[in-house]
């Protein structure tokens, strides 16, 4: 355990509040990139909301759009390709987005309440909500980004989602730090501890 001079456990209030703003400036880029998965070449890439330049990959005019645009153009196109596509992609992109944003409001919330020592009493704690947000996200975009469109090789794994997951991660470690600073003090757990029983 970290201990001050004076033997009592350090806070770590100002690490924990760094980590949430960093961790919601993620999550909200990612929420908004079109590059999770992507590919080189003719320059194609997915992302929550939809794909940049799929268009031009499919034959059509235009270049960005909607993930379930690309994916029943794809059905319309390719019967082949029909098989692959799964239905589970788009919803699960956006899922992730709602839900990347979440987290991040959740963080946001958490990290002024963490910086200002606020430890009131609230129905749900933003530190509450930015683990729902993060967790149940994590979950959405493994699906998100297991169902993208295309047999092997088709795209791959890029920036958008290895900076989600950083994001992710960083939320869920920097809501739990928040949490044990900004819940409101139970007295009569504090007398307990005391030892006024």
């Amino acid at each position: 355990m970290n201990l001050n001079l004076d033997g009592k456990p350090r806070e770590n209030r100002m690490l924990a509040v760094g980590l949430a703003v960093v961790a919601a400036g993620l999550l909200i880029f990612a929420a908004f990139s079109r590059n999770w998965v992507s590919r080189p070449g003719p320059d194609i890439g997915f992302g929550p909301m939809g794909c940049t330049n799929c268009a031009m990959f499919a034959g059509a005019e235009g270049g960005d759009m909607s993930n379930a645009e690309f994916i029943s153009l794809i059905r319309e196109l390719d019967p082949v390709a029909a098989k692959t596509a799964s239905s589970a992609f788009s919803p699960m992109g956006w899922a992730t987005f709602g839900l990347s944003l979440l987290g991040a409001l959740g963080l946001l919330g958490a990290a002024f309440l963490g910086f200002t020592k606020s430890r009131k009493p609230l129905p749900i704690a933003p530190s509450t909500i930015a683990l729902i947000g993060a967790m149940l996200s994590l979950i959405t975009a493994c699906v998100f980004v297991a169902t993208k469109p295309g047999g092997p090789g088709f795209v791959g794994v890029s920036m958008g989602f290895w900076l989600y997951g950083i994001g992710a991660v960083m939320g869920i470690a920097s809501a739990q730090m928040l949490a044990k600073l900004t819940r409101p003090e139970d007295p009569d757990l504090v007398a307990a501890m005391n030892g006024s029983y």
